[in-house]
């Protein structure tokens, strides 16, 4: 059984390195690859299928049991909403996410013991993909700027941008804004702490985990950021404010503070990650890619960067048609809304904001490495 694991890792590591290669070099991952990998991975499924079957009628010795395919289809409905989330979310562009999805799918059958399988090897993964890929970025780019001809302007020039973004979200929140998000969220987490509490089996590892809740929330909160700051919202997290304290005096009166102290303690982790990752760490990633170009030179399948996609959104003008801007460039529809935009504006050869297509293939492939090799998450090296 070994063997065979060994062997499909061989197969499936030549196919993720094909793809690698396809991706550095057009920035794209066609169809055909994915549907390679697709077809692997069902032949696999198949020859492990088989010999499971032969090792209950004893014809081998090493085999996985009929338990391991249940526990493996938990794994991939994890992996799949993860992936269509990641491309929801507009992080990830479709071919990615499908890549994702595929390794994500093979990592049980390279190693049918890693740690967290089934529930939470995706997560795992996902560190592994974006702690990698956020290292090597940021590094990349502050060691770029010792490199450049004056490292006190490059990095001048940095600060200023950093400031700028710093104002920019300051100035995009008031006291009253940033109270109700307080509240809100909060809610959410003191939820999470009771059923984690009450919950039973499935349920109670599921809501036990508040990195799964930290995960979500991480990757939709372009689409859910603003219900935290509603004011129907404040309403009815006040009402069941007043519930938890009622209920919790009769019910778990001993716990009652210690499971406030915990929600808001996730509050305060999940705000430092928001802020550091996805408004900041972005922020700077995009900052190294970020190519500025004039309506001439806009075609679909340009991405935009976050700020440019953000402003869009707002905008008036385009009608709703910038609500969903997927990382897999934009539409012709788009492209052409964009060009008339510009071409009215009363500036001279106006620009808008693009950023230049990662190969994140390279980092979902090497996350899968890492976790082979370690079996844990980079992030449980840190601790």
């Amino acid at each position: 059984m070994k063997n065979l694991s060994l062997l499909f890792l061989a197969a499936f590591t030549a196919w993720a390195v094909a793809v690698v290669g396809k991706d550095l070099a057009t920035r794209k991952i066609p169809n055909a690859s994915i549907k390679t990998g697709l077809q692997l991975l069902a032949a696999a499924l198949l020859v492990f299928g088989a010999y499971t079957w032969l090792g209950y009628y004893g014809r081998v010795q090493s085999f996985l049991n009929l338990n391991f395919y249940w526990l493996l289809c938990l794994h991939l409905f994890w992996t799949i909403l993860a992936g269509v989330l990641l491309w929801y979310a507009e992080i990830w562009p479709a071919g990615d996410a499908k890549f994702f999805i595929l390794v994500s799918a093979a990592l049980p059958l390279a190693n049918p013991y890693l740690k967290n399988f089934p529930s939470f090897l995706f997560l795992s993964l996902l560190i592994n993909i974006f702690v990698a890929a956020a290292f090597w970025a940021v590094g990349s780019h502050i060691a770029s700027g010792f490199a450049s001809a004056s490292p006190s302007d490059f990095f001048a020039e940095m600060w200023r941008d950093v400031k700028n973004r710093l104002g920019s979200l300051a100035a995009g929140s008031g006291k009253l804004a940033a109270g109700a998000y307080v509240l809100n969220l909060g809610f959410l987490f003191l939820l999470q702490q009771v059923m984690s509490m009450e919950a039973r089996g499935f349920l109670s590892r599921f809501f036990s985990r508040a990195d799964l809740l930290f995960f979500f929330l991480f990757i939709l909160w372009d689409k859910v950021g603003e219900v935290f700051r509603s004011r129907r919202w404040v309403i009815v997290t006040a009402v069941c404010y007043l519930l938890y304290f009622f209920l919790g005096y009769f019910l778990f009166r001993e716990r009652l503070w210690l499971l406030l102290t915990a929600a808001v303690t996730n509050v305060i982790k999940f705000s430092l990650l928001l802020f550091a990752g996805r408004f900041m760490l972005e922020f700077l990633m995009e900052r190294k890619d970020t190519v500025c170009l004039t309506a001439a030179e806009l075609e679909p399948g340009v991405v935009l960067t976050s700020k440019a996609a953000r402003e869009f959104k707002a905008n008036p003008v385009f009608d709703g048609l910038f609500d969903d801007c997927f990382k897999d460039g934009l539409t012709a529809e788009q492209t052409d809304a964009v060009k008339d935009w510009l071409k009215k504006l009363p500036v001279r050869d106006p620009k808008v904001e693009t950023v230049r297509g990662r190969p994140f293939a390279l980092w979902i492939f090497a996350g899968a490495a890492l976790l082979l090799a370690l079996d844990r998450n980079i992030a449980g090296l840190l601790k």
